[in-house]
């Protein structure tokens, strides 16, 4: 740009001069001291038009660095916002987690029976050689609850075990604990959250297609879960980069309809904002 700037002048010099040699060529009874007025006044235009010509091309370099400038900032900024989101989404995650968490104790606080297990544990412990035959009626009936609670104990510690492995990165033992804890507890208290981890495992070793199963798996059986929501959003982000965009708002709009007054709602609507644009 700036070569072509600086020809322009030189190229205007040399046709000037090609005029004015055939002029004379043309009239021999022009002399050089006639034409030389003539001369130095398109030397003094063309140095008047150079000098212009700089000053534009001074202008528009400064006009570039000042775009570049607003580019680079609007970059900064879209990069800030992705990571905001990003944390956005894990804190609604790890908040859904309390809120599990929350519940099993409310609802092991409901168990009339679990002070007696203790007791039952207790009594164990103390007197080990305490004869079976001299337990009572309803410390026999007790049993089943024994079994309830170290069932439940097993299935805690397979997810808890398998989260913890997802989270610091082993993404081939998280999926082998998850996997394993569905088989052995397909139905179990954990079950919907291990689906839905089990998926983010799958996506993290750059498998969509198991995420995505995953994921569908638990929008169509664990309607009242509390991965009910994140899984609906991981579905649209995923229609999104298969570049299914109407699927996509599909799953949005159930998201903000199944679950209006949410977190996940309010980046399921910014989502979708995004792509109705």
């Amino acid at each position: 740009m700036r070569r072509r700037l600086l020809a322009l002048p030189v190229a205007v010099l040399l046709l000037s001069l090609v005029t004015l040699t055939g002029c004379v060529a043309d009239s021999k009874k022009i002399s050089w001291q006639q034409d030389k007025p003539a001369v130095a006044t398109a030397l003094k235009d063309t140095q008047t038009a150079q000098q212009h010509l700089q000053a534009l091309y001074q202008e528009q370099e400064k006009r570039i660095g000042t775009n570049s400038a607003r580019i680079d900032a609007l970059e900064a900024l879209d990069v800030k916002y992705e990571g905001l989101q990003t944390q956005l989404l894990a804190l609604s995650a790890q908040l859904d987690d309390l809120r599990v968490k929350a519940a099993s104790l409310a609802k092991m606080k409901k168990r009339p029976v679990a002070k007696k297990v203790r007791r039952q544990r207790k009594k164990i412990i103390t007197a080990p050689s305490q004869p079976l035959a001299k337990a009572t009626p309803s410390e026999i009936a007790d049993v089943p609850a024994v079994a309830e609670v170290v069932h439940s104990d097993v299935e805690k510690n397979a997810y808890t075990a398998a989260y913890l492995a997802l989270k610091s990165g082993r993404y081939d033992e998280a999926s082998s604990g998850f996997k394993a804890q569905l088989k052995r507890f397909p139905k179990g208290e954990y079950a919907d959250q291990a689906w839905y981890w089990s998926g983010e495992t799958k996506l993290a070793q750059g498998d969509r297609a198991e995420g995505k199963n995953a994921f569908q798996y638990v929008v169509e059986h664990y309607r009242n879960s509390v991965k009910h929501a994140a899984s609906l959003f991981k579905l649209a982000q995923i229609a999104v980069e298969e570049k299914h965009q109407e699927k996509a708002k599909v799953y949005y709009k159930k998201l903000i309809r199944d679950h209006a007054d949410t977190s996940m709602a309010e980046s399921a609507r910014a989502a979708l904002r995004k792509l109705e644009q």
